[in-house]
């Protein structure tokens, strides 16, 4: 079974903001400083507060998984230049989206047509960021919606809590059918997200995937049982193909390590074979045209033997 992480960060420096206000800076042995406040924002491990992709390489292989789809947070900093670097360093092992200053709402279309002139195939929108400051159904962004549409480039996009995003969402698809979208953190159905979210999916082209739910339920600790419904609550609305695995890494391994955000769902019976070959990896495969990719054995661990 090929297994593709839908939903995961990489970068080299943490510099970035919160609301487009507060500063993000990094502090050492995985903490960093959002405005005042001071936290564990990844491992502790990652002592200089760079997430590299060797790092995340090495996650991968030792939990079978062929490839990530990295996503892109203002709360990170844009990494562009690092993740285009790392896309040629590493073929066929990500998927990486742009990152564009939507707060500049004048330019921001300029910047992404540079950007997928750079080599990007999909773009992030930190759509919860912008709630009070930009609609996304926004006439000046209509270019790229209309861009991506025609190109087949992947949108990622993660909406504020809640559903006051979702009306201004379906503007964007009813005037851009085609645009292909990958919906972030499952559309927070612990946070109000459901079910205006996940009806989202009942459009051709939008698709979900489930980076970060381990963090949504993160009180319940592993297996994560309300994450194992949800899922199979979206399968019976919406059907598996329109769902997709992801781990949220670094981030949520601050909680969990990284074979416990896959095996909850990979050896738990709550979804059957089939299920879980689109699930992990069939539906990524599609939507990111990741057809050569290979599957990969996990390592045996030590502590198995």
């Amino acid at each position: 079974m090929v297994i593709i992480d839908s939903h995961m960060h990489i970068w080299e420096r943490v510099s970035g903001q919160v609301g487009g206000e507060k500063k993000v800076l990094p502090l050492g042995n995985g903490k960093i400083r959002i405005g005042d406040d001071e936290m564990l924002g990844m491992p502790a491990y990652m002592t200089d507060c760079a997430a590299r992709a060797e790092s995340v390489i090495g996650e991968f292989d030792a939990a079978g998984v062929a490839a990530g789809v990295v996503v892109q947070e203002y709360l990170d900093g844009p990494q562009n230049d690092y993740l285009l670097e790392v896309s040629a360093r590493y073929p066929g092992r990500f998927f990486v989206h742009a990152l564009a200053d939507f707060f500049r709402v004048d330019t921001v279309a300029a910047e992404a047509f540079e950007l997928f002139e750079s080599g990007f195939q999909g773009l992030k929108l930190c759509a919860g960021h912008l709630q009070g400051k930009l609609r996304i159904d926004d006439r000046r962004l209509f270019p790229i919606w209309e861009r991506m549409e025609a190109e087949g480039r992947v949108l990622a996009v993660d909406f504020s809590e809640g559903e006051q995003q979702v009306e201004e969402f379906e503007r964007v698809i009813a005037g851009y059918p085609k645009l292909k979208v990958a919906i972030g953190h499952f559309g927070m159905p612990n946070r109000d997200g459901w079910p205006g979210q996940l009806q989202l999916c009942r459009h051709e082209n939008v698709f979900m995937e489930c980076g970060g739910i381990i963090w949504l339920y993160r009180s319940e600790g592993y297996p994560f049982p309300g994450a194992r419904k949800v899922i199979r609550e979206a399968i019976n609305e919406v059907g598996v193909e329109k769902l997709m695995w992801g781990s949220d890494w670094p981030r949520t391994m601050v909680d969990y390590t990284y074979r416990q955000s896959l095996d909850f769902v990979e050896f738990d019976d709550f979804l059957n074979e089939e299920e879980k070959q689109a699930f992990l990896g069939g539906n990524a495969v599609n939507l990111y045209h990741l057809s050569e990719v290979q599957e990969h054995d996990r390592v045996a661990l030590i502590t198995e033997g």
